[in-house]
C-alpha cells in the first residue's frame, strides 16, 4: 500500500506546506492564531506554574520587600486571569473556525470524488485511497492545527524553563533532555509502524462496515429475512474481525513497547531523577536555595515534557505527511476524461455516429463491445436490445462518454466527442436508468437533479411527474412534489416502491431539455401494462426528440424506428422491428419467447 512508502524530508515539508495552504484557504489565519496562542499560554503557564513559585520562595528566603512581592504576584495573576479569557476565546474560535476548514477539504474531496473516472470505483485500491482521502482529511486538518499550537507551546515553555534552569543548575538539563533523545532516536520508526497498524486496519474496517450495513440498511432487510444470506454476511464479518484479531496481535507488543519505553524514560529518569538530586542538593550539598530545589523538580519535568513536546512534534508532522500524503494521492489522482474548458460546444444535435468502437473492462480480457458502428440521426428512436452481459449498459456508459472506447471512436455531429467541452456534451443526454438513485432531497429536486428552484421550475417538474404517470402519488404526499425523499431525515418523507421510485426517476427525461434521451431499462420495476403505459407517455412526451433506449425485453422495440440487436458485445442483426421478424433470427426467437410469456393464460401468443 502507498502508506507503506517512507517520506524523505523534503516531501514531508512539502506535504505540510500544502495542507497548510488548504487550511489558510478554509480559514484565513487559523494557522498564525494558534502559534499566537500556544506562544501565549506557554509564557502564561511558565510565569504561574513554575517562576512564580521560585520567586516567591527565594524572594522571602532573601527578605524582599512584602510589597514589591505582592505587587509582583498581582501582576502575574493578571497575566494568568487574561490566558483564561484568551483560551476561551481561542475554544470558541477553533471550533467555528474547523467547520470553514472542513467544508473547504471536504469540497476538494467530493468535488474530486465526482469528476473522477467511472472506472475507478471498480477498484477497490483507488476505494480504499478514497475512505483513507474523506476520513483522514478532515481528521488531519484538526491534528495539524492543534500540533502547531502544540509544537510553539513547547519551544517557549522549553526555552523559557531552560533558561531558568541554566541559571540555577545545568545539571537538570541533562536529565530533561533524555526523553527527547529517545524520540529523535526511536520516533520516526514508531511512527512508520503506528501508520502501517492504522492502514492495515482501517482497509479491513471497510469490509467490516459493508457487512455491518447490510444489516441494518432497509436495502437488505427482505433478503436478510427470507435467505440464509444474513450468515454469508455474518461469516464475512467474522473473518474480517479475525483478521483484525491477527493485525492487534502482529502490532500490539509493538506498540506497547513503545508507549513502555516512554513511560519509563519520563516517569524513572526524569521525574524520580530530578527529585533525588534536587533533595540531595538542597537539604545535602547544600548549594541550592528552597525555592530553586521546586524549580529544578518543575522544571526538569516542564523541560522533559516540552524537550519531548518537540521532538513529538517534529514526528507529528512527519506522521501528518504520511496521512496526507495518502489524501494528495486522492486529490492528485489523474483524471482521463477531463474537462477541457477550451474545448468547443458539441452544438445543437444533429447526428451520432459510432464507427468500429470497441471497449475491454481494465479486469477483464474479454472485450464488452467489439466492432460496434452505427448512426443515430435527429428525431429518431433507436432501440438496442439483447440478453443481460450482451453490453447494452457498457454502450451507454461509451455514449455518455463515463469511459471512452478502447477502439474506434464516437462522433457526435461529425467530431470526435473527445474534442468536445466535456460537461456541454453530457448536458446534451437526459438519461434514466435500470437502478435509479433517489436523494434525500425534496421529490422536485429529485425530478430536477438541483437544489433552489423557482417557481417556473417547480412547476416542469409537476408536468414531468404527469408524464410519468407518478403525479397521483405525489400529490397525495403531505407536502406535494415538496415532501422530502425517506424518512432518513424526515418523519413525513416519501417512501416509494420500486416502481414509483423508477416513475420519479423517468420524470427527469420529460423535465429535461435535452436533445437526446437514454433509457437504459427504464421499465425493468413495472409490470407489462404499466411498461406500455410509460413508453406511451414516454414518447409523447419526447416528440420531435432523438431517443435511445436499452432493454431485454422487446415490447418496446415496436415504437423504434430501428432496432440493434446486441449479442457478446456485437451487433447481430439490425433493422425495423417488422424486419427483425420476417428475418426469423434472433431476435424474432426472442420475441416469440417473450410475447407468449405476456400472453394471457390459455392464449398461444403470437402469430409467426
Amino acid at each position: 500500500m502507498g502508506g507503506k512508502k517512507k517520506l524523505n524530508i523534503r516531501r514531508t515539508v512539502k506535504n505540510i506546506a500544502y495542507f497548510a495552504r488548504l487550511i489558510r484557504r478554509g480559514a484565513p489565519g487559523m494557522l498564525v492564531f494558534a502559534a499566537a496562542y500556544g506562544a501565549f499560554s506557554a509564557f502564561s503557564a511558565f510565569l504561574g506554574y513554575t517562576y512564580i513559585l521560585m520567586y516567591v520562595l527565594n524572594a522571602i528566603q532573601a527578605g524582599v520587600n512584602v510589597r514589591e512581592i505582592l505587587i509582583t504576584v498581582a501582576v502575574i495573576l493578571g497575566v494568568l486571569v487574561l490566558s483564561g479569557f484568551v483560551n476561551l476565546f481561542w475554544e470558541m474560535y477553533f471550533e467555528s473556525a474547523i467547520i470553514k476548514v472542513e467544508k473547504y477539504i471536504n469540497g476538494l474531496v467530493y468535488k474530486k470524488a465526482a469528476e473522477i473516472d467511472l472506472a475507478c470505483y471498480e477498484s477497490p485500491e483507488f476505494l480504499d485511497t478514497y475512505l483513507k482521502a474523506s476520513s483522514e482529511g478532515i481528521s488531519r486538518a484538526r491534528s495539524l492545527i492543534m500540533s502547531v499550537q502544540y509544537s510553539v507551546y513547547d519551544i517557549v515553555n522549553g526555552v523559557s524553563n531552560i533558561a531558568l534552569m541554566a541559571a540555577i543548575a545545568p545539571v537538570f538539563l541533562l536529565l530533561a533532555g533524555v526523553p527527547f533523545l529517545c524520540t529523535v532516536l526511536v520516533g520516526r520508526k514508531r511512527n512508520r509502524f503506528r501508520h502501517d497498524y492504522q492502514m492495515r486496519t482501517r482497509e479491513v474496517e471497510r469490509r467490516r462496515d459493508y457487512v455491518r450495513r447490510t444489516f441494518y440498511l432497509g436495502d437488505f432487510a427482505k433478503e436478510m429475512r427470507l435467505t440464509s444470506m444474513w450468515k454469508v454476511m455474518f461469516r464475512r464479518m467474522s473473518t474480517a474481525v479475525d483478521e483484525l484479531f491477527a493485525i492487534q496481535k502482529k502490532y500490539g507488543v509493538g506498540l506497547m513497547f513503545f508507549a513502555y519505553l516512554y513511560d519509563q524514560l519520563f516517569d524513572v529518569i526524569v521525574s524520580t531523577g530530578s527529585k533525588l538530586l534536587a533533595l540531595y542538593k538542597t537539604l545535602i550539598a547544600k548549594d541550592m536555595l528552597v525555592g530553586d530545589c521546586f524549580v529544578a523538580v518543575n522544571s526538569a519535568e516542564n523541560i522533559a515534557y516540552g524537550l519531548n513536546g518537540i521532538g513529538e512534534s517534529l514526528l507529528e508532522f512527519d506522521e501528518h505527511s504520511m496521512y496526507i500524503e495518502d489524501f494528495r494521492r486522492f486529490i492528485e489522482t489523474e483524471v482521463k476524461i477531463a474537462e477541457n474548458e477550451e474545448a468547443p460546444d458539441p452544438g445543437p444535435f444533429e447526428s451520432l455516429t459510432l464507427r468500429n468502437v470497441g471497449y475491454t473492462y481494465p479486469s477483464s480480457d474479454k472485450s464488452a463491445l467489439s466492432d460496434v458502428s452505427f448512426t443515430v440521426k435527429k428525431g429518431e428512436r433507436i432501440a438496442i436490445v439483447g440478453h443481460n452481459g450482451a453490453g447494452k449498459s457498457t454502450l451507454v456508459k461509451l455514449l455518455l462518454r463515463l469511459y471512452d472506447p478502447g477502439e474506434g471512436e464516437i462522433l457526435w455531429n461529425g467530431k470526435d466527442i473527445k474534442e468536445l467541452r466535456l460537461g456541454s456534451y453530457r448536458a446534451g443526454f437526459a438519461t434514466v436508468f435500470q437502478d435509479p438513485k433517489l436523494f434525500s432531497v425534496s421529490v422536485a429536486e429529485n425530478v430536477m437533479q438541483k437544489g433552489d428552484l423557482t417557481a417556473e421550475e417547480k412547476v416542469t417538474a409537476q408536468k414531468a411527474l404527469e408524464n410519468a404517470g407518478i403525479a397521483g402519488k405525489i400529490d397525495e404526499l403531505s407536502k406535494g412534489a415538496d415532501t422530502t425523499v425517506t424518512r432518513e431525515f424526515d418523519s413525513d418523507g416519501a417512501v416509494f416502491s420500486g416502481g414509483e421510485a423508477q416513475k420519479v426517476a423517468v420524470a427527469r427525461v420529460f423535465a429535461s431539455p435535452a436533445d437526446v434521451v437514454i433509457m437504459d431499462e427504464p421499465t425493468s420495476a413495472l409490470d407489462p401494462i404499466a411498461e406500455q403505459e410509460m413508453y406511451s407517455n414516454m414518447f409523447r412526451a419526447c416528440e420531435g426528440k432523438t431517443v435511445i433506449y436499452i432493454s431485454h425485453r422487446l415490447s418496446s422495440a415496436v415504437f423504434a424506428d430501428r432496432v440493434y440487436m446486441f449479442e457478446h458485445g456485437k451487433i447481430i442483426e439490425q433493422g425495423s422491428h417488422a424486419r427483425l421478424l420476417e428475418l426469423d433470427g434472433k431476435y424474432a426467437d426472442m420475441w416469440h419467447k417473450q410475447a407468449d410469456a405476456y400472453a394471457p393464460a390459455g392464449e398461444g401468443g403470437t402469430e409467426r
